[in-house]
């Protein structure tokens, strides 16, 4: 079984600057800098409008925050560890931020094995630092959820779920295909937003869908990463994300949303959640 991963696109339609205005930001962030150029609209984003330029010959990335960072001293935090990311300047008012640009493949056009994904794993849950922020998985979903109009079998089964952390560390916590690149020198984790101590076991769900792993694989990631998991902690919080998922398509949906993959996202997420439920604890 493969879990169809799909490109989610923004669910507002951003309202793209023109070169005055990004250079202006730009000079903002930067004030001694003297030229800007080449600059090119980065598409996928979903909250952010993000730009690649130049910043006086060197490749950047510049993003422009739609709506006010809540915690933009614990996102910096986050981002300076990131390896193989370097943060240029953030604006703790607006968080709006520089980085330099980071040659790679978005691992949604590359493939890795659940060795290589296990191996990634450590090395970036080595890298997060923890007691800097909490992700809350439930209050993130109840928000999500609030007035929005939700299946009958995702209600239910997120009132019957029982799922409790089972250990606790610095995650991501958005660990898609779209915020990993592999580079000459490794891999490189965007889209620090959502960080705080979490189940590590749930960034390694979120990435074991995104690349669109078979239960096979999935299983073999898990191993390789923490075989002391149980097959019902796995199974559990396979669930919970997949509610997460379906939770935050509703959301954008009640927000006014009206892109066909935002209800895509809704279908899938309710089929896989029907999938796990009729299955007892599966195991590889």
């Amino acid at each position: 079984m493969y879990y169809e991963f799909v490109l989610f696109l923004p669910y507002f339609a951003p309202e793209l600057m023109d070169y005055d205005e990004i250079v202006a930001h730009v000079k903002r962030l930067q004030p001694n800098v003297e030229s800007v150029s080449d600059i090119e609209f980065i598409e996928n984003g979903w909250s952010n409008r993000n730009y690649r330029l130049r910043v006086d010959g060197d490749l950047a990335v510049l993003r422009i925050k739609n709506r006010p960072p809540v915690s933009a001293s614990s996102e910096v935090r986050y981002l300076e560890a990131a390896v193989g990311l370097t943060l240029l300047k953030y604006d703790l008012a607006s968080g709006d931020m520089l980085t330099k640009w980071v040659n790679g493949k978005a691992l949604y056009e590359v493939s890795i094995p659940p060795q290589e994904a296990a191996q990634y794993l450590h090395a970036l849950h080595d890298s997060i630092p923890t007691s800097v922020e909490r992700y809350n998985v439930h209050e993130t979903i109840d928000n999500y959820l609030e007035g929005g109009q939700v299946a009958d079998m995702i209600r239910n089964s997120y009132a019957e779920l029982v799922w409790n952390a089972k250990s606790i560390r610095g995650c991501h916590n958005e660990l898609n295909a779209w915020n990993v690149l592999k580079t000459t020198d490794g891999f490189c984790t965007l889209d620090w937003e959502s960080a705080g101590d979490n189940d590590p076991l749930f960034d390694l769900v979120g990435l074991c869908y995104g690349m669109n792993y078979s239960d096979a694989d999935f299983h073999a990631c898990v191993r390789l990463y923490d075989a002391s998991v149980t097959p019902e902690h796995l199974r559990n919080t396979r669930l919970i994300y997949q509610i997460r998922e379906h939770a935050w398509a509703v959301d954008r949906i009640k927000r006014g949303s009206t892109k066909p993959e935002i209800f895509k996202q809704t279908v899938l997420t309710l089929d896989e959640v029907t999938r796990l439920k009729t299955q007892t604890c599966p195991v590889a």
